[in-house]
């Protein structure tokens, strides 16, 4: 017997079927593990974690399919070569990448020095088993079903108890005679961009065609430059320092939302959003909604709930080489539409209250054909977005962008309000399609603007400055709305909640502080001047922005800004205050802080913006 025979012998290796079970039943272990780390996380600070409840589901399904393939290609090598190399190779590759997938979820562990602990481990783990594989094919057939029984009842707990609870109000009142309600925020758009306000590109024909129908408000501005608490406020018609919706709290109970209200009248309510990181159920947003729409069951939010997964997605040199820097879940405006549509013809007949927000015009900008060269000759590196790696990149460091590179963004994101445009006309001509009464109320909005650069910082949440919270509105109601009207008073997002409760009759007994903007209609919309200001001050609140550079405005501390009678007001979290010229500075570049005819509008904005 030759000594290749003899070794062969015995271990018995060669002889061996290829058996993957016990690599797999590691992952599902390794799986297992993170879920209970997951589950933890996502109950102790439920906006901790970018995932819904089915994240119990969806991670273990991206490690398996991860283990799967490992297997599947060692089974190959088995075929061609030897069963002891294909053996140690299965077990080295899937204890590698179930022990790198634990160590990920681990705070402040540099991921190289993860791998290599990884691969450490797997090295050691391998070399045992292998060693030994008859006592571990045993311990997988003993230990299997108990484990898969107890990760099924366990998962099923874990599951249920992650699902939000939605308590929505009993109707004390039948809504047959109202109109149905639809609210709309383009997430990120800011409304100098748009053909709508005077754009010299024509990004928004759609909303131009739909203004004729009802009222265009030019001086719109949000509550908030970022999405949650500008939402909050849309919602319950609060000021922003009323609510606890923060970037680690979601928004509470304390005041009654839109969509209770509504739903307490009598009225189907149904949230569909695309924003997941400030939108999704986690924020407080969808209370008061019967059907609320936010993580997808998609692929990419299978793999946005893998924690290795989504650390080798997101990483920024792999995204630079393969020039993607799309989300990967994220929701288009297709698939909100199409979700949307489905639900309005399933409760067709009842008047309803439906809520949409579009993200398509956030970061990273990247519209589909023919958007994506509408504006200029399209991204130079495939799908790859130089603002995505200046805003979440530290190789890059919020560097100086060139020009080049800026109007790229610009040109992009300009495509990306065309994109959303298109997908208006195709929700609008869906919802005639499917007999929704004419007299239903249109209200077409954004939570915030968008920055580029204008003074200094791009994207938005990082300052009060024009560019980020001038948004556009938009009220359509037939027989309720005057038709084809411009008008040019500051509003605030604020008073949304209260004027679509004066528009359906619901004024009485209505929650929403500030007032119906039915008054400026009503009055013809005088211009902003001197005697024509609002009573109260328009306010846009900005609290202080962690982990950003020292150098960003909201860096420095709690910011607020106002609108008063014919200025522009910020006072930034260092004290130091800007003002300007509201209706001949639209660009905000020449502070009257200090000019002697301003001061006593300077001393009244004072005296309004004091604490309450």
């Amino acid at each position: 017997m030759s000594a290749e025979d003899s070794d062969l012998n015995r271990d018995g290796l060669r002889r061996r079927t290829f058996d993957g079970a016990g690599p797999i039943w590691l992952a599902f272990i390794g799986a297992t593990l993170e879920v209970v780390v997951l589950y933890v996380r996502k109950r102790s600070s439920p906006m901790s974690l970018r995932v819904s409840e089915d994240v119990v589901w969806m991670a273990p399904l991206g490690l398996l399919a991860i283990a799967l393939a490992i297997v599947a290609a060692c089974a190959l090598v088995a075929r061609v070569w030897r069963e002891r190399p294909a053996m140690m190779l299965a077990w080295f590759a899937t204890s590698t990448v179930v022990f790198l997938n634990l160590l990920m979820l681990v705070p402040g562990l540099w991921h190289p020095a993860a791998a290599i602990l990884a691969a450490g481990m797997a090295a050691g783990t391998s070399r045992r088993v292998v060693g030994r594989l008859d006592d571990a094919g045993r311990l997988v057939r003993k230990t299997a079903p108990g484990l898969l029984a107890a990760a099924i009842l366990g998962g099923a707990f874990m599951w249920w108890s992650l699902r939000p609870a939605n308590v929505t109000p009993v109707a004390t009142a039948s809504a047959e005679r109202r109109p149905s309600i639809v609210l709309i925020t383009l997430d990120t758009v800011r409304a100098s961009n748009l053909s709508l306000y005077g754009y010299a590109r024509r990004t928004s024909p759609q909303l131009e065609r739909l203004a004729e129908r009802g009222v265009v408000f030019d001086r719109a501005f949000s509550s908030a430059p970022w999405t949650l608490p500008s939402h909050a406020s849309l919602f319950t018609g609060r000021w922003p320092d009323e609510l606890s919706a923060s970037y680690s709290a979601p928004l509470d109970a304390a005041y009654p939302t839109l969509a209770e209200y509504l739903a307490g009248h009598g009225y189907a309510t149904a949230g569909f959003v695309a924003n997941l990181g400030y939108c999704s159920r986690d924020t407080g947003l969808a209370r008061g909604f019967q059907h609320y729409e936010d993580y997808p069951r998609s692929p990419g939010q299978i793999a946005s709930s893998s924690t290795l997964i989504r650390n080798v997605a997101d990483n920024f040199r792999l995204r630079a080489l393969i020039e993607n820097d799309q989300h990967l879940s994220r929701v288009t405006a297709p698939e909100l539409t199409d979700h949307a549509l489905a639900w309005v013809s399933a409760h067709a007949g009842k008047p309803f209250f439906l809520f949409l927000n579009y993200f398509d015009a956030h970061e990273p900008y990247l519209p589909p054909a023919p958007f994506d060269r509408q504006f200029g000759p399209g991204r130079r590196a495939g799908r790859h977005s130089p603002l995505h790696h200046w805003l979440w990149n530290p190789a890059v460091a919020h560097g100086n962008m060139g020009e080049a590179e800026r109007q790229e963004e610009i040109d992009a994101y300009d495509g990306a309000l065309a994109f959303l445009d298109h997908h208006l006309e195709r929700l609008l001509e869906g919802l005639e399609r499917r007999g929704v009464p004419d007299d239903t109320v249109i209200v077409i909005t954004s939570d915030h603007g968008e920055e580029f650069a204008e003074h200094g910082v791009y994207e938005h949440g990082y300052s009060l400055y024009r560019p980020g919270v001038q948004v556009p509105l938009l009220i359509v109601a037939p027989r309720r709305v005057p038709a084809g009207r411009r008008l040019a008073a500051p509003v605030s997002l604020r008073d949304v909640a209260a004027t679509i409760a004066g528009i359906a009759g619901l004024s009485d007994g209505s929650p929403f502080p500030g007032r119906s903007l039915a008054r400026l209609w009503a009055e013809d919309g005088a211009s902003p001047g001197r005697d024509a200001g609002p009573v109260e001050v328009i306010r846009t609140e900005l609290r202080r922005s962690p982990g950003q550079p020292d150098w960003f405005p909201s860096s420095k501390g709690d910011m607020v800004s106002a609108v008063y009678q014919d200025v522009r007001y910020i006072r930034n979290g260092d004290g130091t205050e800007e003002m300007y010229d509201l209706l001949n500075d639209p660009g905000e570049r020449r502070n009257l802080i200090a000019s002697a005819d301003r001061q006593q509008v300077l001393a009244e904005i004072r005296a309004l913006l004091r604490p309450r």
